[in-house]
């Protein structure tokens, strides 16, 4: 059986949740008896507190003292009217003045041994820790016991309570208390019992909750991660067109949004590359055809092969080669980038050159051409010379190609810093908004366009984009003030950035 995701998650989130759960119930039960333990310790710590000051007050208000001290009395003797003067005491009469410890109790008739004893005497019976007065001990300033049951041994001998009864600054006593059994009986028992049944309620309760969130949790990433797998798969299948549905701001939403924007960009570029490859076969079937027709006219002898028919076939020819070697520059510019030869050389000189060779053809087609270099008369950049002519023979072609009689080509150069900007504007018509980005597409021209000037082979602006952009610079269109179109070139000066 092969586990799949969701379960994977749900049973990764829903361990953590019950470890968690469990570690917790196990933490407040340890802690539960421990702080109980620790407060009824320090209960008893204050009773016996109590009791030795009742013992010591006792002693005083019947002026035992010096009797005590000089063992003419003992200090059994007190002990049943400090035991009426305890409010920490059992509920249980005192035993009468002067008649020592109730009888059955430590110490036995006739006197406790010398010193108090290492354990209980063979045979004894400690009576019941739970109570208070049960396990209490009073012993005199010579050790000698003479209240109580008998001390503990072993392990338990070190957590017997001891307060000292100090009368006059002198210790004329000592009083112990047994330590609690490891599970308190009573009123104390049955409250801890309570406590730990709430806990194992909660805890049972969290568990089912985090269950329940665990499959939930675990339910919603594996379907969303299905989903996933569902649109990749299609799109890897070549349906660019699936999408994701995107509903929120974590991790997978934004990978979501990843997905649907590379099925766009790939939808975008499979649509471009099917334009492009009907197109460029359009653009070459054209020159071919036109030269292929002259070919098979002058081999009919339909045209006499002088010099005019040579030249209109060179033209076909350099038309048909331009269109290759356009088409070869962007294949290579796309695979490793331009290929430019950086080196010194003027960019005013370079603007000069290339619009006085167009001044003349643009002039023959009604348009006014001026160039507005500032108060530039050097500007010193490190670009490839041919290619950034060839640039603005694109651009200045294109604005005498599709611009209308009488109207204006405007180029201005200006310096930005470590940036040469270039622009060029021209008069009416213009372009829709929405096309700005797509002119320097490949292949692309405008129905309105494509009708006026059909000779056009559509990479003029996409070759510009590719010089701009082996050179590290941005090339982009807008709305020209002329009325038309105006495109601007920004290159760095100190040649390609890194």
């Amino acid at each position: 059986m092969r586990i799949r995701l969701f379960h994977k998650l749900f049973l990764l989130i829903a361990g953590t949740a019950v470890l968690s759960a469990l570690a917790m119930a196990a933490a407040v039960s340890l802690a539960l008896n421990r702080g109980f333990l620790g407060y009824l310790e320090a209960r008893d710590g204050e009773q016996l507190g109590n009791v030795a000051n009742a013992v010591a007050e006792e002693i005083m208000v019947t002026g035992a003292a010096q009797d005590i001290r000089s063992g003419s009395r003992r200090l059994g003797d007190v002990l049943p009217g400090a035991f009426q003067r305890n409010p920490d005491r059992d509920r249980r009469p005192p035993p009468p003045r002067g008649a020592g410890p109730p009888p059955g109790q430590w110490p036995p008739p006739g006197g406790p041994p010398d010193g108090p004893p290492d354990g209980p005497p063979r045979g004894a019976r400690r009576p019941p820790p739970e109570g208070f007065g049960a396990r209490l001990m009073i012993f005199d300033a010579s050790g000698r016991q003479v209240y109580g049951p008998p001390p503990a041994a072993g392990p338990e001998a070190a957590r017997t309570l001891k307060r000292e009864i100090r009368v006059d600054g002198q210790v004329l006593g000592t009083a112990w208390l047994l330590p609690l059994a490891p599970a308190p009986a009573g009123v104390e028992q049955r409250f801890l019992q309570s406590q730990h049944r709430s806990a194992t309620l909660v805890t049972l309760g969290l568990l089912a909750l985090a269950g329940v969130l665990a499959y939930w949790i675990a339910r919603r990433g594996a379907k969303r991660i299905d989903g996933m797998a569902e649109v990749t798969r299609a799109i890897a299948q070549g349906d660019f067109g699936a999408r994701m549905d995107v509903d929120g701001e974590d991790e997978i939403s934004g990978m979501a949004r990843n997905i649907n924007a590379m099925s766009g960009e790939l939808a975008r570029l499979d649509t471009a590359r099917r334009r492009w490859l009907a197109e460029i076969s359009h653009e070459l079937r054209t020159p071919l055809s036109a030269l292929v027709g002259e070919l098979d006219a002058l081999k009919d002898g339909v045209r006499v092969l002088d010099k005019k028919a040579v030249h209109s076939l060179a033209q076909d020819a350099q038309r048909l080669t331009r269109i290759v070697q356009d088409l070869h520059f962007l294949a290579v510019s796309d695979l490793a980038g331009a290929s430019c030869q950086i080196g010194d050389c003027d960019a005013v000189a370079l603007v000069s050159n290339a619009t006085a060779r167009f001044r003349e053809s643009l002039r023959a087609a009604g348009l006014v051409l001026t160039v507005d270099f500032g108060d530039l008369r050097v500007l010193p950049v490190r670009w490839d010379a041919d290619r950034i002519d060839q640039l603005l023979a694109n651009l200045l072609s294109n604005s005498e190609r599709y611009t209308d009689a009488p109207g204006e080509v405007r180029v201005r150069v200006a310096s930005r810093g470590a940036d040469v900007c270039i622009e060029v504007d021209d008069s009416a018509p213009s372009v829709p908004a929405e096309n700005f980005e797509l002119l320097f597409e490949p292949m692309f021209r405008e129905d309105a366009a494509r009708m006026r000037v059909p000779d056009g082979s559509g990479l003029g602006l996409a070759v510009a984009r590719a010089i701009a952009r082996g050179h590290g610079g941005s090339i982009s269109a807008a709305a020209s003030p002329l009325g038309g179109l105006s495109v601007r070139v920004v290159l760095p000066a100190g040649g390609r950035r890194q």
